[in-house]
């Protein structure tokens, strides 16, 4: 029974791969689960041993904890589990079985070798009945209960468009394959940035320089890596040209990472990938120092540069929140805290 709870969380975790296609680092991880519960499960149903019934026991319980903390407190070394998920329907199957598969470990473990049931008891039924409803279900993403991704029956764009992931941008003209590059440019930037840059601190370390539009000009501050700037990289969630800093009553957060061209490019050389999804934008109305990295002033109605500083216009940026944003994943700064999400740049 053990083994048949195990192999039933692993064929739920498969199926979950599969729903998680859009989060290439969650879906392997997925898969990796799946298989080894598949191969564990497995051994102990046909060559059951105290070590396999042992490394089921650990093995499930491991996951429990978890999938307790991924609901709970958010697991921070995943990227997109860093922050707490609602529970779903396919992954509280995946846990109950695991749980089951951890109690039925334990008691065989101290009840020693007994006779076990024929191969078709209808025992299994216990295994196979939250094992179907898992691999069916489909599941719920972040704290938008209700909203799934992977809908069996519907088009990838009705399922993604629903995600919270693009909760506050404008999905209603998005074809498939663009909810499919904005979905894997957000999760690969958040994975990639979140794990290099903790702190303020961090992102100091690696490089990036403030441009001054911090306190007292604003919460959000921009740092800039000058060697990025032309490097020939874009959209390279490894070397995004600036990450954005705020400051709140509780310290300072990573909260955004932008993407900037190279020096010269306007908005029509600006890559896609996803249509409207992913929309850059360009100030016209800032001057800069001799550096060109830190800003000096602003230009006023008179045409000028008050205080000071040269007026040039930037390369178009794209901004990729690292966490649930009212406007989008691609919102401006502008954008923050807007009731309507109309901001211009």
């Amino acid at each position: 029974m053990a083994g048949l709870f195990t192999v039933g969380a692993g064929l739920v975790h498969a199926a979950a791969s599969g729903t998680h296609s859009a989060d290439p680092a969650l879906g392997k991880l997925f898969a990796a689960t799946a298989i080894v519960q598949v191969v564990v499960g497995a051994l102990a149903v046909f060559r059951p041993s105290r070590p396999v019934v042992v490394a089921v026991a650990l093995f499930n319980a491991a996951l429990v904890a978890a999938w307790v903390a991924s609901r709970t407190t958010g697991l921070p070394f995943v990227a997109s589990l860093a922050e707490p998920e609602a529970v779903g329907i396919q992954d509280l199957m995946a846990a109950l079985l695991e749980a089951g598969a951890v109690m039925v470990a334990a008691a065989a473990l101290h009840l020693g070798a007994r006779a076990r049931p024929a191969l078709f008891s209808p025992l299994w039924i216990l295994a196979l009945s939250p094992t179907m409803v898992g691999m069916t279900a489909t599941h719920v993403h972040g704290a938008g209960a209700g909203h799934t991704h992977g809908v069996a029956g519907h088009g990838v764009a009705v399922g993604l468009a629903a995600d919270p992931l693009f909760s506050g941008a404008d999905t209603s003209t998005a074809t498939d394959d663009e909810l499919r590059l904005a979905a894997s440019l957000v999760l690969q930037t958040r994975e990639a940035v979140r794990s290099r840059f903790p702190t303020q601190e961090s992102v100091v370390a690696a490089g990036y320089t403030s441009i001054g539009d911090g306190f007292p000009f604003s919460s959000f501050e921009h740092f800039v890596n000058p060697a990025y700037l032309s490097d020939g990289h874009e959209l390279d969630p490894q070397r995004v040209e600036s990450i954005v800093v705020e400051s709140t009553p509780t310290g300072k957060w990573v909260v955004s990472a932008m993407y900037i061209l190279e020096p010269g490019h306007t908005l029509k050389d600006a890559p896609g990938p996803a249509g409207s999804l992913t929309p850059w934008h360009e100030h016209h109305n800032i001057c800069w120092d001799a550096s060109g990295t830190r800003i000096a002033g602003f230009v006023h109605d008179d045409g000028l540069c008050h205080p000071g500083g040269t007026f040039r216009v930037t390369p178009p940026m794209l901004h990729v929140w690292l966490r649930d944003n009212e406007c989008g994943p691609f919102a401006g700064i502008e954008g923050h805290g807007s009731t309507t999400c109309a901001h211009t740049h």
